[in-house]
């Protein structure tokens, strides 16, 4: 990824205007990536309530944390990323097309 995080080199109105279907696709997927971490974390968060209290450490809370950001966010975060560098590629190739 760039230094400007999923933005690329081109502006949010190229991406949407040369590739709108992997604009939408990608808006999507990072808004359901923050959603997916959310509930992990406040998954792990409720996990934790019985804890609070005492001197025993919330192990099912780690669990749940560690086990949903490897097996669940992180799978998930890959995907975003081919997509985006998919999506980026397919905007360049258009950009480029129209320019010639």
């Amino acid at each position: 990824m760039h230094d400007d995080g999923d933005k690329g080199e081109c502006s949010p109105l190229d991406r949407q205007k040369y590739d709108p279907p992997g604009y939408s696709r990608t808006t999507f997927l990072r808004t359901a990536l923050q959603c997916v971490i959310a509930i992990i974390a406040t998954g792990a968060a409720v996990a934790s309530i019985p804890y609070w209290g005492g001197d025993d450490f919330p192990l099912m809370s780690l669990i749940i944390y560690v086990a949903g950001m490897v097996f669940i966010a992180m799978p998930l975060c890959l995907y975003y990323e081919s997509l985006l560098q998919s999506h980026q590629q397919r905007v360049e190739r258009a950009r480029h097309m129209l320019a010639v």
